[in-house]
């Protein structure tokens, strides 16, 4: 399969040049939406995206969102990202799933020293970098200034389908600030360790790695990085001047956005074609109850989809200005992202019992979206009650937080 996508090298891209980038890309990935479903349920059974599925994403351009246009990627804006991500979730959550963590690892590995990007993508614009940024493991440090890097990294999504990932190496001491570490794919092990009812086929597994050796070249600050100290690296790459953290849990939400946007549809379709079962009503569609359900069903969604592009517009305009966002507008990108995360598993909650216990059917992909936004809207990014504490701290004026991502 091959899809009518540009590979050439761009220059930083103007509004309206984001805007048509955003335009074909969001198309391609539609045209991949009937794909990806028709390999969710084989994707599932093998937890991870299967082959097929990955080849398609990578031919359609989707493994390098967030590769840097200089190297024939399309270094593409926070809306555009989540845009095409969701699109991407109509077909298979999982597999969306991969190519926005895909697209963040390329945004990290694009923070690096030009000799690491050479290593990346030199050779090819569209090598997934994984990413398992929860500071983990250690770093001994060699003779030459290398690291040996050793240790376990879990939740390492798509790092079957990947040629690098990023790892984020706890600090060895307390004044020392954890380490993202660039490693080859083929220099580590994968344990088996994703056993999991949600999202399963993102293969999640567990990164392990003895005594890897990393130049410094292939490592970054992470401090720096979540305070945009690498953000003027490179000319006219405007989307790393600003808020990486923000960014990183922001787009999580992408593919729930995408989940359910098809679960109304499949919900649409089922309620004009099935009767509700011990009533009069020869079509769901017919009933009062259901008509109110879907109305509230979509407008949830809607809502969720005003939040997480407020929030994405609001990084995209800081990243034109080339400036910072302030804290009080981090701390509610946390919020606009849990609303987010949060409203969508309210509507897919809402279809599923209008479509009744036939949903719970294995060939129902009802079913498995239900699970699978139910096990992504928990991830730790998105936890709601943390972000109303720390958007609402802000608001009071108390300056402490709880975490680190803002």
């Amino acid at each position: 399969m091959n899809l009518p996508l540009s590979s050439a090298p761009l220059s930083s891209p103007s509004p309206d040049d984001e805007t048509g980038v955003r335009t074909e890309l969001t198309a391609t990935a539609g045209k991949l939406v009937p794909i990806l479903a028709g390999q969710a349920q084989e994707s599932e059974r093998l937890r991870r995206v299967s082959d097929d599925a990955a080849r398609a994403l990578r031919e359609g351009g989707m493994f390098r969102l967030g590769t840097p246009r200089v190297l024939g990627g399309f270094g593409a804006g926070v809306r555009t990202s989540m845009e095409v991500t969701a699109e991407l979730a109509r077909g298979d959550a999982s597999a969306a799933w991969i190519a926005n963590i895909y697209t963040g690892g390329g945004l990290v590995a694009s923070l690096m020293d030009e000799r690491a990007r050479q290593e990346v993508w030199g050779q090819d614009p569209d090598v997934a970098v994984a990413a398992s940024l929860t500071p983990s493991g250690s770093a001994a440090t060699a003779e030459n200034g290398d690291l040996l890097v050793s240790g376990r990294w879990g939740w390492a999504s798509g790092i079957d389908h990947a040629g690098w990932v990023a790892l984020a190496i706890a600090p060895g001491a307390p004044d020392r600030p954890p380490v993202i570490a660039l490693v080859p794919v083929a220099e580590v092990t994968v344990e088996d360790t994703w056993h999991v009812a949600g999202m399963a086929a993102t293969g999640s597994n567990t990164v392990v790695a003895d005594q890897v050796r990393v130049p410094a070249h292939r490592t970054l600050d992470m401090g720096a990085v979540l305070a945009g100290a690498y953000g003027t690296r490179y000319e006219g790459e405007p989307r790393n001047a600003v808020a990486i953290a923000s960014m990183l849990a922001l787009t999580v939400v992408a593919p729930m956005l995408g989940m359910a946007r098809a679960a109304l549809d499949l919900t649409l379709d089922t309620a004009a074609r099935k009767p509700m079962s011990l009533t009069v009503y020869e079509r769901l569609a017919d009933s009062p109850s259901v008509q109110l359900a879907v109305a509230d069903a979509a407008s949830l969604v809607d809502t969720a989809q005003l939040h997480a592009y407020r929030a994405a517009d609001d990084l995209d305009q800081a990243a034109a200005g080339a400036r910072q966002l302030t804290v009080e507008q981090r701390t509610r990108v946390r919020m606009d992202t849990a609303v987010a995360a949060i409203r969508t598993r309210e509507a897919v909650d809402r279809l599923v019992s209008v479509c009744g216990a036939s949903t719970f059917a294995l060939a129902n992909p009802l079913q498995r979206i239900w699970r699978d936004l139910g096990t992504a809207s928990r991830h730790g990014v998105v936890n709601p009650d943390l972000a109303r504490e720390i958007y609402g701290r802000t608001l009071l004026g108390i300056p402490e937080q709880p975490t680190f991502i803002i």
